[in-house]
């Protein structure tokens, strides 16, 4: 339990789309072009407004949102950025990716300095949903800020209306849909000059994104009744969280999360003994605090909260 790949999202898809072939055609499997194929982006940009009721100039199609990320930090850096300023978590790589982007993290969004004379040193990456609270926020800039945007869906949460400020929004069609082996997020600007400063530092790190992952994805979103799909994908999260409260009392009766994915917590050492002891995979995020995925399978939650109850006495 311990992945952040929602796994429930891929029931879903299967029992959607059982016989959505796709046969590339081997001619077709060239470079570019690097900002992604024009028919993945037409699709993104609707699945952007249907999600987020947004709407921006450029998309620019990614390896996956933590690629989406990386290249904004380097981009910061490169214009002469020096802090990032997060979550308390965030997700867990962003401790490395700031860090070879050459910057520095603070772990406090409301330390960010409103100062005119610093705001091309500092900016804030906002991840709303948070990582792994599921926390929302609304402060943020359009003139420097990143919105990490992968947990703000009807799947994950009910309030769509708080949406933090910024300058770049990232997104994930691992979390949308669950298909993280496709590789592919996104990044969604209104700034022509950042945009393609982004094209070429993607061209020269990966040479783009698969083909045939954006054809196929293509092809789902094109196939896809996507407001059923994320209320199926909401009904199926509830079912699991309905599952983890009934091992609140592990730890000292803290609720499951409302929205996101994850069930974070402070816990002791018996509980921490009775999740090894069960065989329950988690993150720990610091001496005190440890992660779990509520995104696995139905079939799956339900048989981990067995072992963990069975292993309890329960």
């Amino acid at each position: 339990m311990g992945w952040g790949n929602p796994y429930f999202l891929l029931d879903i898809l299967d029992k959607e789309l059982p016989y959505l072939a796709y046969a590339p055609s081997f001619k077709g499997m060239i470079y570019g072009p690097y900002e992604g194929t024009p028919e993945l982006i037409e699709e993104t940009r609707k699945v952007i407004k249907h999600v987020l009721d947004q709407s921006y100039k450029h998309i620019l199609i990614t390896n996956g949102a933590s690629n989406a990320i990386n290249l904004l930090l380097r981009h910061f850096a490169e214009g002469g950025g020096r802090t990032v300023y997060t979550t308390e978590y965030g997700y867990p790589s962003y401790e490395e990716m700031i860090k070879r982007a050459g910057l520095d993290r603070v772990r406090d969004l409301d330390k960010y300095p409103f100062n005119l004379g610093t705001s091309q040193l500092s900016m804030r990456l906002i991840d709303s949903p948070e990582n792994p609270h599921g926390h929302q926020h609304s402060i943020g800039s359009a003139d420097t800020d990143i919105w990490d945007a992968v947990y703000h869906s009807k799947i994950y949460t009910k309030d769509l209306e708080t949406k933090p400020n910024h300058k770049y929004l990232v997104g994930s069609y691992s979390k949308l849909l669950g298909i993280a082996g496709f590789r592919i997020g996104f990044i969604a600007t209104n700034d022509t000059l950042a945009y393609e400063s982004l094209v070429k530092q993607l061209h020269n790190e990966t040479t783009g994104v698969s083909r045939p992952s954006q054809e196929y994805l293509t092809k789902i979103l094109k196939t896809i009744d996507l407001e059923l799909f994320m209320l199926k994908g909401r009904r199926d999260l509830w079912n699991n969280k309905t599952e983890f409260q009934k091992i609140e009392y592990l730890f000292d009766r803290q609720k499951v999360n409302e929205n996101g994915m994850f069930y974070c917590v402070k816990a002791d050492p018996k509980a921490v003994d009775i999740l090894d002891k069960a065989g329950i995979v988690y993150v720990r995020l610091d001496q005190d605090t440890i992660r779990l995925s509520m995104g696995q399978t139905i079939t799956t939650t339900q048989e981990a909260i067995k072992a963990i109850l069975k292993e309890d006495g329960k």
